[in-house]
């Protein structure tokens, strides 16, 4: 009971406050960024998604994307980098899954892998990224490239939703499959990505 008052306490007064602050300031300057290029928010947010996750900071470019949705019609800075990443934390858990030798690792990597690709990243960052310098490494780049890819090609997102391959309907609109085909291109290059650079670079000891 003592714990949790003071974590209640502390998180509602310092953490919350701070962490909304942070957000807010982190959507500002991808906003300013994406005056650059339509790719250069995408390519960032892919490559450091997963350790904006871990802060929560990640909540100021979802509340951007949200506000993008319901203004223009379409988000183009946190949804297309976020799926990169997202997926690509599978591409991660499956050549971990795949090359490790620990029976019980190879069983949360395997499942962590498929949930992720799905859009569900918590079990693969925390429980397999997280853990593994590789692992993070292959998260990284596959993101940022699989971000380029689709902030280069103008991916755009028209209705949220967690972000995989469940909700890959969500590029679909304006009367066109571009974006819905643009979107699982990238997916596949994440998860491609994501995949080779672990495995090759994975080590046991």
């Amino acid at each position: 009971m003592i714990t949790t008052l003071i974590t209640a306490i502390v998180t509602l007064l310092i953490l919350g406050p701070v962490g909304a602050v942070i957000g807010n300031w982190l959507g500002d300057f991808f906003k300013w960024l994406e005056n650059f290029g339509p790719w250069v928010v995408p390519t960032i947010v892919g490559a450091t998604f997963p350790l904006m996750v871990t802060t929560g900071t990640h909540y100021g470019l979802v509340s951007i994307g949200i506000n993008n949705r319901m203004i223009i019609g379409y988000d183009t800075i946190a949804q297309p980098g976020a799926l990169a990443s997202n997926v690509a934390q599978g591409g991660v858990a499956l050549a971990i899954a795949l090359k490790t030798k620990d029976t019980n690792k190879k069983a949360l990597a395997s499942s962590a892998g498929i949930t992720a690709i799905r859009g569900i990243t918590e079990p693969a960052l925390y429980g397999v990224t997280l853990q593994n310098k590789a692992a993070l490494i292959g998260s990284n780049v596959a993101g940022g490239v699989g971000g380029f890819f689709l902030g280069i090609l103008g991916a755009r997102n028209f209705a949220g939703g967690s972000l995989g391959l469940l909700t890959i309907a969500s590029y679909i609109g304006e009367d066109t499959l571009k974006y819905f085909y643009i979107a699982i291109a990238g997916l596949v290059i994440s998860v491609v990505i994501s995949f080779i650079v672990t495995f090759v670079l994975y080590k046991e000891y």
